[in-house]
């Protein structure tokens, strides 16, 4: 099993693959079962980055191109069919930053991306590296994502703050505003404070594509509460970029 794949299930009739990629401190198993809601020729690949789940061990990337650097050697062998990206907060800084450093390239493109729960990276935003310990937890708090018992439980918040830190350090990252040749998804909760509209409309000036809008009501983690919709949004896009999936 390759471990930044791990609920990755092989499929021969496969003819568009969707790499997802979490949010801060979010491992592969919150994609788990994903597959079955969409066509079948559609293989999920869902990213589980070092320092989460079965990696927690592992160290975490704190700056996107050492992250793209390891990323791009297991991705590459997937790459043999059409492709989508599908990014949840940080992860959206991860599926852009790696799509315009294709694009730079020349190599093949997402057909699309799918682009939750963030603003457009290209905005400057204040950085949380410098908060003390007391005020991330607080803010990781306004998140309303950490569960409960990791707040409860002293020596469980050591061990999972260095990666949760680590990963605000990727998801505050300023990216530049390149435009990239592939249509852009973007989607947010009706509730969700940490993204506005204008931050939402900004996805536009990343694509020469179409922009398609999408708000879905909840949060910030509107993945969890609202999955069926949210899934049945992502089956919609996948069928439009590539109709050769099926229903």
């Amino acid at each position: 099993m390759n471990p930044w794949f791990p609920l990755r299930q092989p499929n021969p009739h496969t003819r568009l693959r969707v790499f997802c990629f979490p949010y801060a401190g979010g491992g592969a198993s919150i994609y788990n079962n994903w597959g079955a809601a969409l066509p079948a020729s559609v293989e999920v690949c869902a990213v589980q980055l070092p320092g989460r789940e079965r990696r927690i061990l592992e160290q975490p990337f704190r700056r996107i191109p050492a992250l793209l650097d390891a990323l791009e050697p297991v991705l590459a062998p997937l790459l043999d069919k059409p492709f989508v990206f599908f990014g949840y907060s940080m992860g959206t800084r991860i599926a852009l930053a790696l799509t315009q450093r294709w694009q730079a390239r020349g190599a093949p493109l997402p057909l699309g991306l799918v682009m939750a729960a963030a603003g457009a990276p290209h905005r400057d935003r204040p950085s949380r590296d410098d908060l003390d310990d007391a005020n991330f937890v607080e803010l990781l708090r306004s998140y309303e994502g950490t569960p409960p018992e990791v707040f409860a439980h002293k020596e469980l918040l050591e061990m999972v703050l260095p990666s949760l830190r680590a990963d605000f350090s990727v998801a505050d990252t300023l990216l530049p505003a390149t435009p990239v040749r592939c249509p852009i998804s973007a989607w947010s909760g009706e509730e969700d404070p940490h993204v506005t509209q204008e931050s939402l409309d900004a996805w536009g000036e990343l694509t020469t594509e179409e922009l398609r809008l999408r708000w879905f009501p909840g949060k910030h983690f509107f993945l969890r509460t609202v999955r069926e919709p949210l899934l049945a949004a992502l089956r919609e896009e996948l069928v439009r970029w590539c109709p050769e999936v099926g229903p």
